[in-house]
């Protein structure tokens, strides 16, 4: 029996990777205006654009992108609508205006005893066998406001798993590819991409409109719909800290709007 329950632990934790919840951004408001508050929601769900939980605000980090350097805004926890938010404020529309959502992940464990978070070290101390020990860490960068002579769309933010637009959002046309550039820690990614569009699918979870691969880095997304979409990477088993996770997992959401 023992060795049943083991076998079942281990099932889990090789696919825990796909039940994490998922990191996006919306905005809240309608409209952007320089100068004036601009209101949206960082989202954690499996679903798009369905928010399902809060995350714990002191693992999150919004806000806006500004000559070319992130400035962070407070966050707030919003339960009744199972989101956090925040408010920026653009002080020039006369080029894209980027959003970041990012999330410093826990470390989560497999253990005899179920899933638990806390180290790898701070479990088995407290007697407990941990099977795998993992850290999800997330990115998601909406972009708002695009015109057809900008260039700020496809600045580089510098995070470890970053989708950046090669097609210009104001310029994505439904039954045209939209095509990206996809870096993981600067080098060109290869490997498993989602897309999908605000309304594809609410009823069922991890369900995307289109899926592709990188090669040599860039990604092609054939945009079926009008909406809004968010493309989506991923990357699981990177190197971990000893002591603390065995691998690290990281995800990224590229967030736009198309006419």
């Amino acid at each position: 029996m023992k060795r049943f329950i083991l076998s079942l632990a281990v099932i889990f934790a090789l696919t825990l990777p796909a039940f994490s919840h998922e990191l996006t951004i919306k905005a809240k408001s309608e409209s952007l205006r320089a100068g004036e508050p601009f209101h949206a929601t960082v989202q954690s769900s499996h679903k798009f654009i369905v928010p399902e939980e809060v995350e714990v605000l002191e693992r999150v980090k919004a806000g806006i992108i500004e000559d070319g350097k992130f400035v962070e805004s407070e966050i707030k926890a919003n339960e009744p609508e199972l989101c956090i938010d925040f408010t920026v404020t653009p002080k020039d529309l006369s080029q894209s205006v980027i959003l970041v959502a990012t999330k410093d992940g826990e470390s989560w464990c497999v253990t005899n005893e179920g899933g638990k978070t806390g180290s790898r070290k701070e479990l088995e101390a407290n007697g407990l066998k941990v099977i795998s020990a993992n850290k999800y860490d997330k990115y998601a960068k909406a972009i708002l406001n695009t015109s057809h002579e900008d260039k700020n769309y496809s600045c580089v933010l510098g995070h470890p798993l970053e989708i950046i637009p090669i097609t210009n959002p104001a310029d994505a046309k439904a039954g045209e590819y939209f095509h990206v550039k996809i870096l993981l820690n600067g080098e060109n990614y290869n490997g498993p991409v989602w897309a999908t569009y605000d309304g594809f699918v609410t009823e069922y979870e991890n369900t995307y409109a289109y899926y592709t691969e990188s090669e040599n880095g860039e990604a092609h997304i054939k945009i079926t719909a009008p909406g809004y979409w968010g493309i989506r990477a991923s990357q699981t088993g990177l190197l971990g800290a000893e002591g603390d996770y065995d691998n690290l997992n990281i995800r990224a959401f590229l967030l736009f709007s198309v006419k």
